[in-house]
């Protein structure tokens, strides 16, 4: 399980060249668990396209008092060549790859926790 833990804490998608015609789609899911009650509090997702080499927030920061909890992330390459992706935790600017990959026409990355 990947938990977000404080507001400074997001989940971002980069890949590692342009793309050749088309960005690749993702989508992730999570659930918010406040931290003073230990209850869920939200259920939800995000979704969108990567931008080449710019950095891509898949899953943006839980509020305060709040933990975040990733449920799913998926991406797919939908372009027309190979495209190396890295999901990778930005705390506050200091970013940590959790996963990089090189996905072939067709292929999904795919993380259930």
């Amino acid at each position: 399980m990947i938990i977000l833990d404080s507001a400074l804490k997001t989940l971002e998608v980069v890949l590692a060249g342009a793309i050749t015609t088309t960005q690749l789609p993702f989508t992730t899911s999570y659930v918010d668990v406040n931290q003073t009650t230990f209850a869920a509090s939200a259920a939800t997702e995000q979704d969108g396209t990567t931008n080449s080499t710019t950095a891509v927030t898949i899953v943006s920061a839980p509020g305060a008092t709040t933990s975040r909890q990733v449920k799913f992330i998926s991406v797919y390459n939908v372009d027309t060549a190979a495209a190396t992706v890295t999901i990778r935790l930005n705390n506050n600017g200091t970013t940590r790859i959790i996963f990089k990959a090189t996905l072939a026409v067709g292929d999904t990355l795919q993380y259930a926790g």
